[in-house]
Order: C-alpha cells, then structure tokens, then sequence
C-alpha cells in the first residue's frame, strides 16, 4: 500500500512538472503577428512573424483623407509612442508610400517604417478592413486594435 502512494505521490509530481513546462513552452511561442511579407521603403524585407518588441501597425492608403489625419495626429504625438516601433503598411505603389512618409514629415525617422505588403495577405488575416486601421502589438501578442480612423487619444491610451 505504501509503494502505491509513493508511486502516485511521483507520478503526480512529474505530472505536474511536466505540464508547467508545457505551459511555459506555450507562452514563450505565442505569436499574433500576421503572416504577411513587408517590403520597407528603404529595401529591406521583414516578415511580420520576426517582429519583436513593441509594434503598432497602421494600415493605410495614402489618397485615404482619413488615413492622412491619422498620420498628422500621429505626427504631432510620435513623442508618446517612444516604446514603439510604428509600421505604416499599405498595398499602394511604394512611390505613393514614400511621398505619404515625406508630406506628413514621418521619413527619415528610426521610429518610423514605411512598407507595402500585398492585399491579399491584409485580406487573409484582418479581413476587409476600413483604413486607417491600427494594430498595437506587444510581446508577440496583439493588445488592441481599431478599425476606421481613431481619435489619438484612444491610441495613446491602449498603448
């Protein structure tokens, strides 16, 4: 009888070890990220998948009058968003994508990523969107988003 408890006594032990394993394991692979491909405007390529840190995605059309008030708003407030990296990500010609960075005086900055990824993949994962939309991505996971042009305040506030 004894040899029976100390057997469950173990099993339960190794049992229980192993399935904190399994669900740290799990924790550490989580990873929200879109499966979509960026071509940035200065030529690299990124896969979303590979993003670490803290992200906010914009997706945008650069002739969207919504989408450039976001980017005005974003601008004036861009102090607010120092954790973050923010990707501005549009299936427009790159041409149009890098005259957008340069109007709303959001080139050139380290903070700030221009990219094109293909609708398809936008379709795919998001579904049909309004733009602007805004993905705020932290630690693999995404923490909040908006569809349709957003107040700052309402950004600022979730990230």
């Amino acid at each position: 009888m004894m040899k029976a408890i100390c057997s469950l006594m173990v099993l339960t032990i190794v049992l229980g070890c192993s399935s904190k394993k399994e669900q740290e394991s799990a924790q550490q692979v989580v990873n929200e990220y879109p499966p979509l491909i960026l071509r940035l405007n200065n030529g690299d390529q990124v896969s979303a998948k590979n993003l670490t840190g803290k992200n906010v995605f914009v997706l945008f059309q650069p002739d969207c009058s919504h989408c450039q008030e976001e980017a005005v708003h974003i601008e004036q407030r861009l102090t607010e968003f120092k954790d973050y990296t923010v990707y501005f990500i549009s299936s427009a010609p790159m041409d149009q994508i890098t005259a957008f960075a340069k109007n709303f005086n959001l080139d050139d900055l380290a903070q700030v990523k221009f990219g094109w990824t293909a609708p398809e993949g936008v379709l795919t994962y998001y579904g049909p969107i309004p733009t602007p939309s805004v993905y705020i991505y932290a630690d693999g996971k995404l923490r909040h988003k908006f569809n349709g042009q957003t107040d700052i305040e309402n950004i600022l506030g979730a990230l």
